[in-house]
């Protein structure tokens, strides 16, 4: 009897034993998972590296002249860049292994569209932009600015309405492009969106040529680029077309007509100054 009590008590104390084993591996698996995420999702402290990246104001070859914005997540590089003439954000991921760069460009359904790589700095990004698809190379010059360049609003689709002169301006977006619906009582328009990204944002309403000419005498000295493109359009007897709208949460402004100094007509359908639309 007192043999099968100590065997009894020795197998109790074995369980006791495991339980407590198997109870301190998974505590301990607990914490290294959770450790683990911690430091996975932890973004990457900029101050302690030169090579923390940021926003960057440059070009592709010649004349493509790009908005990036990058960020280091220990090495993993995520962020977009935009064309000036287009706006619309591409999205852009690799990874950053000391001063060497490499991401790639990718489209609508996270396909590699283009390579980047290149060497990083203070001051900047030099290095070359591939076309995936051709190999087709051009020189990438960034240089690294103490600006804000953030994404396009989401909330930018949608309908948006204007009750005083009842028009319906609708944005919409597919495979990475976005476009517009313009519905009047007298017309319904429609075309591609692009945006023109500065301090504010102004969305442009393609192919909608100006319902009257322009003229202003300030162009030469503020802006000699769109003097010129005036110039040749009044030449072959052409309008200005693409019409832009302010943009605010919730709203987009058209300024309509101008003066004097700056005359111009963008839409025959409403009388207003400012096209003010709501979104709905």
């Amino acid at each position: 009897m007192n043999r099968l009590l100590f065997i009894f008590t020795i197998m109790v104390l074995i369980s006791c034993s495991n339980k407590k084993s198997n109870t301190d591996n998974l505590e301990g698996g607990k914490t290294a998972t959770y450790q683990t995420l911690e430091t996975k999702n932890k973004p990457f402290d900029k101050t302690k590296s030169e090579y923390s990246l940021g926003n960057y104001i440059g070009k592709i070859g010649k004349n493509l002249n790009v908005s990036f914005h990058l960020d280091n997540y220990d090495g993993k590089v995520l962020g977009f860049y935009y064309y000036k003439e287009k706006g619309i954000d591409i999205s852009i991921r690799g990874r950053l292994k000391e001063n060497n760069l490499v991401v790639y460009e990718l489209d609508y359904k996270n396909d590699t569209t283009a390579v980047i790589k290149g060497s990083t700095d203070k001051y900047g990004i030099k290095g070359i932009w591939i076309n995936f698809k051709s190999k087709k190379e051009y020189p990438l010059i960034l240089e690294k600015k103490d600006i804000k360049i953030t994404r396009l609003p989401k909330n930018i689709i949608g309908e948006y309405h204007n009750d005083i002169c009842n028009l319906t301006l609708s944005i919409t977006k597919l495979k990475g492009e976005y476009f517009y619906n313009y519905n009047s009582t007298e017309r319904n328009l429609k075309g591609k969106v692009t945006f023109l990204r500065e301090e504010d944002l102004y969305i442009n309403l393609s192919e909608i040529e100006f319902a009257e000419d322009y003229f202003d005498i300030s162009l030469p000295e503020e802006d000699l680029e769109k003097s010129k493109k005036y110039e040749e359009l009044k030449k072959v007897g052409k309008r200005y077309i693409g019409v832009e709208c302010y943009y605010s949460p919730e709203e987009l402004t058209i300024q309509n007509y101008g003066n004097a100094m700056n005359y111009y007509v963008k839409l025959s359908d409403c009388g207003e100054k400012y096209i003010r639309f709501k979104k709905q």
